[in-house]
């Protein structure tokens, strides 16, 4: 078995392509940091880069700030990649929201910066990690052919740095993919959310309000889900799909949500806004292509994953 094959946790075969020598960009973030640890533990050739120090198992880290070209274009030039794995990004809408201009600058700007690197410098696959946040506030089920409708510039930023990857792909022969991932949680997330605020709450055995309709639809997917479909697409020979849905799939509802907190810890109340039918969202992010392309299916359970977390927040206080 490849070391690719291991990370993706299936046999060889003639579908799959080796990583060479990897390129993290935005390495020192959540995901980022999860795929430079997973890629390093099976001994996989990476050079991770960022702004800021790197929360992870590798010990050294380029500085490469994706808004300047020619820094990128150096640095891309200097490892001789096969593979680059664009996870540099402001991560979130609720992250530098009075900081619009930067958003695009970072996410757009920074995206075509690494797609022109990799142009120049002839690398073999390039993986853009894009975002749901792009279907914006619609209904029903989305697939990667539902027309986005994204209502802020985070996700307009993001869904602009797609467009481009695609004009790249046409008109220069960049092997490239994008994932489009929903909201990712669990150990290591660092910036804050609804999620961890309520699991903090809960541990210290406080009671939550949650200001969000009990019927409104969540889209969350464990890191551990998020870097297995960032592994399976650079690794995939060939896919047919160049944006791919990442995400668990069928939507849960706040509710349910809050009913396997308090599960957790028996006798904490949570509680959330009433029900409002007409705000309840995208119910599911259809994930067909992605597992007919690369194989992805999601693995952890949202009970699961949320256990796991609110064990990882009590071995942190423990130590604390």
């Amino acid at each position: 078995m490849t070391r690719s094959a291991a990370l993706c946790g299936h046999d060889c075969n003639a579908k799959e392509r080796v990583f060479g020598r990897v390129l993290i960009t935005g390495a020192g973030g959540f995901l980022g940091a999860a795929i430079t640890d997973a890629l390093l533990a099976q001994n996989v050739d990476i050079t991770a880069s960022d702004i800021g120090p790197v929360a992870s198992m590798h010990d050294e880290m380029v500085a490469c700030e994706v808004t300047d070209f020619d820094r990128v274009d150096a640095v891309v030039a200097k490892g001789n990649f096969d593979t680059i794995l664009h996870c540099g990004a402001v991560s979130g809408p609720m992250v530098m929201p009075d900081r619009p201009l930067d958003i695009w600058r970072i996410n757009a700007g920074g995206t075509a910066n690494v797609l022109e690197a990799a142009r120049r410098q002839g690398v073999e696959r390039v993986l853009i990690c894009s975002t749901s946040e792009v279907y914006g506030e619609q209904s029903g089920r989305v697939d990667e052919a539902t027309l986005p409708l994204t209502g802020t510039v985070y996700g307009a930023s993001k869904l602009a740095g797609e467009q481009v990857m695609m004009g790249y792909v046409r008109e220069h022969g960049v092997d490239a993919i994008a994932l489009r991932l929903s909201w990712i949680y669990g150990p290591g997330r660092q910036t804050p959310t609804t999620l961890e605020r309520l699991l903090r709450r809960t541990l210290a055995g406080r009671g939550s309000h949650l200001d969000v309709p009990a019927d409104s639809y969540t889209h969350y997917i464990h890191i551990e889900d998020a870097v297995q479909g960032v592994v399976r697409a650079a690794t995939v020979k060939e896919s047919g799909a160049r944006v791919l849905n990442i995400s668990a799939g069928r939507g849960v509802a706040m509710a349910e949500i809050a009913e396997i907190v308090r599960g957790l810890h028996p006798g904490v109340a949570i509680t959330c806004a009433p029900p409002v039918a007409a705000a309840r969202g995208i119910s599911e992010i259809d994930i067909s292509l992605a597992a007919r392309d690369i194989g992805y299916r999601p693995r952890v359970p949202l009970s699961d994953g949320l256990a796991g977390w609110y064990a990882a927040l009590k071995d942190d206080q423990a130590v604390k």
